[in-house]
This record gives C-alpha cells, structure tokens and sequence, in this order.
C-alpha cells in the first residue's frame, strides 16, 4: 500500500470514538431510568433479569465498546499492517448497524412493554452481530499479514477472528436461550473469550507497542496466548454447566478468577509498576494503568461468592459487569485518548492526564462493585445511594470525554494532524 492510500484512512477514528461516547451515556441514563422505574419487575423474576442481562452485555461489549476498538483499528491497522480493506465504506457500514442495533434496544427498554422489549432487543442483537459480521474481510486481511514476532504477536490478529465468530455464538444463543445454559454460554462467551481479548490486546498494544517497553517477550505470546484460550473456553463450558444447574456458582467464580489473574500476569507487573512509579517512571496513560491494577482487585472480587455465600443477583454474575464497565472501559478509553494525543503530536513527557474523566471511571469503578455485590443496593434494602453515585460518576465521565473528542470534531485546530506520531515510522514499510 503506498504512503498516500495509507493516510487516507488515518484520523477516520473520531466519528467512531465520538458515536461510542455519546452511545455510552446513553445506556448509563437508561440503566439508571430502569433501576427507578422497574417497570418489568426484574428484581423479582429472575428468568426475565437473566434475559435482559445478556441484552445489556452483548449491547455494552458489541455497541458502545466495539465502537472504540473499531475506530483505533481503522486509524492505525492500515499503518501497522499494511493492508487495503479498511475502508470509509465498511466503517460507516459497521457504525450504521452498530448504532442502529442499539437504538432498537433502547426503543424496546423505555416502551415498558415486555414482549415488544423482546422483539426490538432480538432486532437488535441481530443488528450489531451484523456490525461484526460486516468487518469479516478487514480482519481476515489482518489474519493473513500476521507476524508472531511483532510486539503484539497473536493477540494482534485473533480477535480480528472472533469477530465473526462471536457475532454468530450471540446470534445462537439468542434464538436458542429457551434451551438451559444458551445464555450462559452468550454471555460468557462475550466477556471471557471476546472482550476479555480486546482488553489484553490494548495492555499489549499500549505498553509493548507504543510505549516500548518490553513488559512481554513477543516469543512468549503464543503460549500465553493458548493459556487465555484454555483459561477463558474453561470459563464459558463451566458457565454453561451452571445455567444447566450442573455444577456449583464457586467453579464459575473460580474460572473467571483464574481468567482476570492470568490477565494481569499476560505482561511483567513489576516492569509496569516499575516504569509507572518512582525516579524511573516514564509517560504513559494512567487510564490504562489504573484499569490494568484494577485487574487482580476483580479478581479477588469475583471470588468473593465463594467465601460470602453472595451469589450476585439471580443468575447475574457481577465480576462480568465490573470487568466491563470498569477495568475495561478504563483500558480501552485510555489507549483511545492516547491515540488522540498522537494524533495532536503532543510529546509523551508534555503530556496530561484527563483527571475529571479518571477519577469520574475510578469512582464509578468503586460504586458499582459496592452496588453488585451489596443485597441491600438493589435487592432486599433497595438503598440506591451508591448506585446512584455510580450512573452520577459514570455520566460526568462520559461527558468529559464526549466533550475531549468533540471539541477537535466541531474545532479543530492546527495541531491536529492526520497520522499519529509514533505510528508515522509505519509509513515507510
């Protein structure tokens, strides 16, 4: 691909970044609105808050979230890798699907109508497994030009693959979730297998890729590559077991456990920490940092049922939703902003840290931990204070970051500049 085709995609990331933000303070006012106004009895019908769980995960995990991850993908795959397929075209085909999919899940939320919040939702689904779907040939592309020896090594490529297969794993298990454990396996298989993987690989794409340094030999990657597999396939089969009431709530609290630390030990801790802190600490994004150190936290956490005897709500298992909104979105959004300052050309050490949205996505991280796992938050004592506090945090962030990326969509200025530093060394390959 020459220099020229190569620039035409960079910077196509803000459209997707700027949808994803607006997207995601939306489904926190309609969590809110449907926490206060319950008008489907959830808290009391445990078969219908399993089936709106797993609408509201694969709409966070393939909506709002994917958005993110795509608009980083278009803007610096054409750049890394060196292919053709990532078009304008099949960008705005993904945001179309992956907007509208969400929209008919909102619509079928805020009608108070079940059976209709049964049919949009399916609609919806549908809708974003076709977003997925619609990336199928970027993502073969990127397949077929894998290196195992670049900095991300297999992480880079395999979740390209799961697209596809992701989108039709919730496309199944929808259709089929009268069948016991078909939502389970959904729902596992979106965090455990595919969000899980697009978290690890940003860590890898921020600290070994960007910043350079070497918390991970890429050599090493193909085996801990095959460790997640095993460690996330272990978590859906046992997932599914349990919603067939098959094997106990401590095996899925294990898994998932054993999953979240093998996450944080897939790069060097005490590299991060030391090039994160003290006399030798050098510039990075303390949103990624600060979701990579909330990872053995939920580890903990999620193995908390075990020794409390709290099983979460129903047969929701909060460690999936904490992983999500917190560790999660504060990995993604944080090597999202980092891309976005490569692209002002702002010198690592000149450099800040967008301390209302940090601290707003830390809080927020802290209140909805205490808010899944507190029976009296939104169950027996429905005491909704921290909850509260939650959406409150979430929505400041949210807004903080919405307003980041707009103001150089609607008022740009010169120092914006099409491709990213650092990704420029690219151009001459």
């Amino acid at each position: 691909m020459s220099e020229d085709q190569k620039e035409k995609f960079a910077g196509s990331y803000l459209e997707l970044f700027t949808a994803s933000a607006a997207m995601f303070l939306l489904f926190a006012v309609m969590l809110t609105w449907l926490v206060f106004k319950t008008p489907y009895g959830l808290f009391d019908d445990h078969e219908r808050l399993k089936t709106v769980n797993f609408i509201f995960i694969v709409q966070f995990s393939l909506g709002p979230m994917m958005a993110v991850l795509a608009g980083i993908a278009f803007d610096t795959f054409p750049l890394v890798y060196n292919i053709r397929s990532f078009e304008r075209t099949t960008m705005r085909h993904f945001l179309q699907l992956n907007i509208l999919g969400q929209l008919f899940i909102f619509i079928g939320v805020f009608s108070t109508d079940w059976d209709l919040l049964i049919e949009l939702s399916g609609i919806g689904i549908v809708l974003l497994s076709l977003s997925l779907l619609s990336l199928a040939s970027p993502a073969i592309e990127v397949f077929r030009t894998k290196n195992e020896v670049d900095e991300v090594g297999v992480f880079s490529y395999a979740p390209g693959i799961l697209l596809v297969i992701c989108g039709l794993v919730v496309i199944v298990s929808w259709f089929f979730r009268g069948i016991d454990g078909m939502i389970e396996l959904g729902i596992s298989f979106t965090v455990a297998l595919f969000s899980c993987m697009q978290i690890a690989t940003c860590l890898l794409s921020h600290f070994n890729r960007r910043l350079g340094w070497e918390v991970t030999k890429p050599k090493s990657l193909q085996f801990k590559f095959t460790l997640f597999f095993v460690f996330a396939l272990s978590h859906i089969v046992i997932s599914a077991l349990r919603g067939r009431d098959l094997v106990g709530e401590d095996f899925v609290d294990i898994s998932l456990t054993a999953l979240l630390m093998l996450m944080f030990f897939i790069v060097n801790p005490k590299r991060i920490l030391q090039l994160s802190f003290g006399s030798v600490a050098k510039p990075h994004s303390r949103m990624v940092l600060g979701g990579y150190l909330l990872l053995p936290i939920l580890a903990v956490i999620s193995s908390g049922p075990i020794w409390t005897g709290h099983e979460g709500i129903a047969s929701v298992q909060p460690a999936h939703w904490l992983l999500l909104a917190s560790s999660g979105f504060l990995i993604v959004w944080g090597f999202a902003l980092f891309l976005h300052e490569d692209h002002l050309h702002i010198s690592l050490s000149n450099r800040s840290t967008p301390w209302i949205t940090f601290l707003s996505l830390m809080i927020g991280a802290i209140l909805i931990c205490w808010s899944l796992y507190d029976k009296n938050v939104l169950t027996t004592g429905k005491n909704y204070t921290p909850f509260i506090g939650w959406a409150v945090a979430q929505i400041v962030g949210i807004i903080s970051l919405t307003y980041l990326l707009a103001r150089h969509i609607f008022f740009p200025n010169d120092n914006w500049h099409r491709i990213p530093m650092f990704y420029n060394r690219f151009l001459s390959k």
